[in-house]
């Protein structure tokens, strides 16, 4: 059985097969976490992801990851928080799908450990215990497909979150937390 550890801690200085980037449809550097990553790979990253087709949101693409501790990053366009308003329900599916998409394309390319961040939690604003259920179930779903799946918080509050929904939903706790 796979393991899903749900931590607090740096993500860009975590190794695993693969990291998943929260992405701009063109795969150019985006916001938050997506520029901390394009300023660390340099211009690698960005020569190899202009070789690549759009990405819409729900989608998901594989690089390289050059000056990461990782081999590969899954970019996934998230979808923006709608403050619940009448298109939040579809916001919601489309995050589902980010993982969904992540999941399948490191499935095809026989990855095994695989770290994400809090997708869509970020500067896109879906609060975190939205975020989390929407992740959770997807990753839950897979996790026998890999042998570690983390998810790395960027906060303990976001952390407790977390905690609580798959709790909730998944009647169990993951690992510790780790870091700041």
């Amino acid at each position: 059985m796979g393991q899903l550890q749900l931590i607090c801690d740096e993500i860009l200085i975590i190794g695993a097969d693969a990291l998943v980037c929260p992405a701009h449809k063109h795969l150019i550097r985006g916001r938050g976490l997506s520029a901390q990553i394009y300023d660390r790979a340099g211009e690698t990253l960005v020569s190899e992801c202009s070789q690549l087709p759009e990405c819409a949101v729900g989608e998901a693409r594989i690089t390289s990851a050059p000056n990461l501790p990782v081999q590969y990053l899954l970019h996934t366009v998230t979808p923006q928080w709608s403050s619940g308003d009448q298109w939040g329900a579809r916001g919601l599916e489309q995050l589902r799908q980010c993982y969904e998409s992540v999941l399948e394309l490191a499935r095809q390319r026989g990855l095994k450990r695989l770290l994400f961040p809090a997708l869509g939690a970020g500067t896109n604003r879906f609060p975190h215990e939205l975020a989390a259920h929407q992740g959770l179930e997807a990753l839950h779903r897979a996790r026998n497909d890999f042998s570690l799946i983390t998810v790395c918080l960027h906060s303990k509050a976001a952390l407790a979150d977390w905690h609580r929904v798959n709790t909730r939903f998944y009647g169990r706790s993951t690992s510790a937390e780790h870091g700041s």
